[in-house]
């Protein structure tokens, strides 16, 4: 027996159509004649058809209405593949969202009409595969997204600090010359009428001393019975703030007038967001003097000196920052350093 409404097939003795529940016992015939038709004559798929509104009917079976995420996330691909033309408009800027929520809304019920289906079981399978897809494609290009959002800004980064590790060689193969770097100078020597010297710089490197002999004592970073570390001058404390524990010095230059200026890195309290500052410790007969911090952060760098005039170059992110020591003065990219609370490296 076929249901009159959906065309689904049923057993003989059905009382209700077990695809849309539609009663099976409602006499069939004709009106005044009499005449039944038999179950054979009657096309499943026509009647379906009909009752799904391919003729124009607004009669929409039961399990048909719903919300459509398949409509919903592809639109205009949804509209294509179920001739729900109307949905192209989802293409038109700024009209798109709403022709996408109108199409989760009414698309099952525009999709029954415009294309003929075996059977609502039918028109639900088919529709559940392309909110499967939906699903699938917009959870794989959010996914997606994440991922470059991530990658793209590392990416980015790689190519900075690669492009300043090759500005930094060029720099450095210029000043050196072929040179390797010297280690810390230990001895003082006078100076000479007109001086020269250049290198490099590394905070990191291997075989920097603990205690360097200084014009004004030994200059030492001593470490205590109970683990702790700290700076000293002829073995007292030179600095007492939170950074002491973590400064050393990397290189010692000759100045005139009996003085001499050791490069201290500072790298302590700041994480990895910013792995050494420096400073000058310049000594004489009489004591040290501190120059406020300064730095980009990078551990390595490179040196000239000329006479009394100390220049480093040290890589930044863009580019690299100049750094010049007078013996009295730091300047770094152009603006003088003054000594305050925040860049006092004894605090």
């Amino acid at each position: 027996m076929f249901c009159t409404a959906c065309g689904s097939e049923n057993p003989a003795d059905s009382a209700f159509c077990k695809q849309c529940g539609k009663s099976l016992k409602a006499d069939t015939s004709a009106p005044g004649t009499g005449f039944t038709p038999a179950a054979s004559t009657v096309n499943p798929v026509h009647s379906v058809s009909m009752a799904g509104g391919a003729s124009g009917s607004d009669d929409i079976p039961e399990g048909v209405k719903g919300w459509s995420w398949g409509a919903f996330l592809l639109s205009w691909i949804w509209a294509i593949g179920n001739r729900t033309w109307i949905g192209l408009l989802a293409l038109v800027p700024y009209v798109g969202v709403g022709v996408a929520i109108w199409l989760g809304i009414k698309g099952r019920e525009m999709a029954w009409k415009n294309t003929k289906w075996d059977s609502v079981e039918h028109f639900n399978r088919v529709q559940k595969k392309w909110s499967q897809w939906g699903v699938g494609i917009i959870g794989g290009v959010f996914v997606l997204g994440i991922l470059a959002a991530i990658a793209i800004p590392a990416y980015q980064d790689y190519v900075t600090r690669a492009r300043a590790a090759t500005e930094l060689n060029a720099s450095t193969e210029e000043a050196v010359e072929g040179a390797e770097a010297s280690p810390v100078q230990q001895a003082y020597v006078a100076p000479q009428a007109s001086y020269s010297e250049s290198g490099l710089i590394d905070s990191n490197a291997d075989g920097l001393p603990s205690a360097v002999n200084t014009l004004a004592g030994q200059l030492a970073r001593v470490t205590s019975a109970d683990g702790e570390r700290s700076l000293t001058l002829n073995g007292a404390p030179l600095f007492s703030g939170d950074d002491a524990p973590y400064q050393f010095p990397v290189r010692s230059f000759k100045l005139s007038n009996s003085r001499e200026a050791v490069l201290m890195a500072s790298s302590g309290g700041r994480g990895n967001s910013c792995e050494t500052l420096f400073y000058f410790l310049v000594a004489d007969g009489s004591g040290m003097k501190r120059s406020p911090l300064f730095g980009t952060c990078s551990a390595q760098g490179t040196f000239a000196q000329t006479d009394d005039t100390i220049t480093m170059t040290l890589p930044k992110m863009g580019g690299t920052s100049a750094i010049v020591f007078d013996g009295d003065v730091v300047t770094e990219d152009g603006q003088q350093l003054a000594l305050n609370d925040e860049n006092d490296p004894s605090k």
